[in-house]
């Protein structure tokens, strides 16, 4: 019986503890700086229709991100990807970058969000071809915009994980297009 009530004392503590940092989280009153990193798995494709070349594969990606939170709605984040390699038959492409974007969250209950964000997305490529006496590599660059989607649950004031869909349209003579799957786990200050 006294374990019975123990538990029970413990349970409802637990949920006290997590409905109370959720309303610090939505009845912040300044703004909080939050760091995260996450995983993630991406498609890379495009095609040349000058050579007609066509590139489809997928690969891991790594990303660490810095944001601030202004209210229960806004936010503002500067992040780093790093995309790992991707191959086709004769051709391969590295690509990483940073990027400054814009989150707005529309809470559900406390402790989940659905959220859009975009924003901008300076980049550098390496990409190797495969020629029959050799290869070329090039490395290009660029900027362009890019958005996404996502959901986040709160543990904590502090802990929550996302998961979110990002796409990038990168405006390159290939138009080449990245869709963006990840998971990330973040902590808020």
């Amino acid at each position: 019986m006294i374990k019975t009530l123990s538990l029970s004392a413990l349970a409802l503590a637990t949920l006290g503890f997590n409905s109370a940092a959720q309303a610090d989280v939505t009845d912040m009153d300044s703004p909080r700086i939050y760091t995260g990193i996450g995983y993630g798995q991406y498609s890379f494709q495009f095609e040349a229709s000058e050579n007609d070349t066509d590139f489809d594969d997928d690969a891991q990606m790594l990303k660490g991100y810095i944001g601030t939170q202004f209210n229960e709605h806004l936010s503002l984040e500067l992040a780093y990807q790093n995309f790992d390699e991707v191959s086709d038959i004769d051709s391969k492409a590295e690509i990483d970058g940073v990027s400054l974007a814009a989150r707005f969250a529309a809470p559900i209950t406390e402790d989940f969000s659905v959220y859009a964000k975009g924003g901008w997305f300076e980049w550098d490529a390496d990409v190797t071809q495969e020629l029959p006496v050799g290869s070329v590599s090039v490395s290009q660059d660029g900027g362009d915009v890019f958005y996404g989607a996502g959901i986040e649950y709160a543990f904590t004031t502090n802990m929550q994980v996302r998961l979110e869909y990002e796409r990038y349209e990168l405006d390159d003579d290939i138009d080449p297009e990245m869709d963006v799957a990840s998971v990330s786990f973040q902590y808020m200050f």
